[in-house]
């Protein structure tokens, strides 16, 4: 058992305490982790069952999925410094040496905390953008921008790089026949700072934007 650090664009957001039993993920408002005005989210996207000192994330047939890093993940038993990105939240796992456990013999048993109010849920805004395959092979794949830099592949040709900076993402690409595009245009040379709803195309696959 222990914490989920929460970041958004790099910078802690949130830490939340995972507790024995089940904690939901979504964007629901009934959900123990609230990850709101995301709408790339389920509303109930993914549930946390902890048993002794075991927890396990599993997905809950969500729409986008839940990845761990770049890999999309169906039931995965968390280890330290395990990043799970969901949406574009960024969700990393941390043990922590404490554990609830009940009291044996005449140990006296700890107070018990009070309950959790509805303000009390986690709210966890924006973190990282992310791509959403329209069109292609990959249709309907969730690409997460959490690396420094992204890498599409264009087999037999140059691939689409993004690259995270202060200000803002940024595409690299090649430009000539079969190589990656931008809205329909080749990428400039130098590179083009992208927006909300670009649209990428690479190696067949079209994906946009979501900030």
């Amino acid at each position: 058992m222990g914490k989920l650090m929460i970041k958004s664009q790099g910078n802690r957001v949130g830490e939340v305490t995972v507790k024995l039993g089940e904690m939901t993920i979504g964007r629901s408002p009934a959900c123990d982790i609230v990850l709101k005005d995301d709408v790339s989210v389920s509303g109930e996207h993914a549930v946390i069952k902890t048993v002794g000192r075991k927890s396990t994330i599993e997905d809950l047939e969500s729409t986008n999925g839940t990845f761990l890093e770049n890999k999309r993940i169906g039931r995965h038993e968390l280890r330290h410094g395990d990043t799970i990105i969901i949406g574009k939240h960024e969700l990393r796992y941390r043990d922590v040496v404490e554990l609830d456990t009940p009291a044996f013999n005449n140990r006296p048993a700890a107070p018990a905390p009070p309950p959790e109010s509805t303000q009390e849920k986690t709210k966890i805004i924006t973190a990282y953008a992310q791509l959403i395959a329209l069109e292609g092979k990959d249709k309907g794949r969730s690409v997460p921008l959490v690396k420094e830099e992204t890498v599409l592949d264009n087999p037999g040709k140059s691939p689409a790089r993004i690259s995270r900076t202060p200000n803002g993402y940024l595409l690299s690409a090649q430009a000539g026949p079969g190589e990656p595009r931008l809205n329909d245009k080749p990428v400039q040379p130098s590179g083009q700072l992208l927006e909300n709803g670009d649209i990428i195309d690479v190696a067949g696959t079209r994906y946009q934007l979501h900030l």
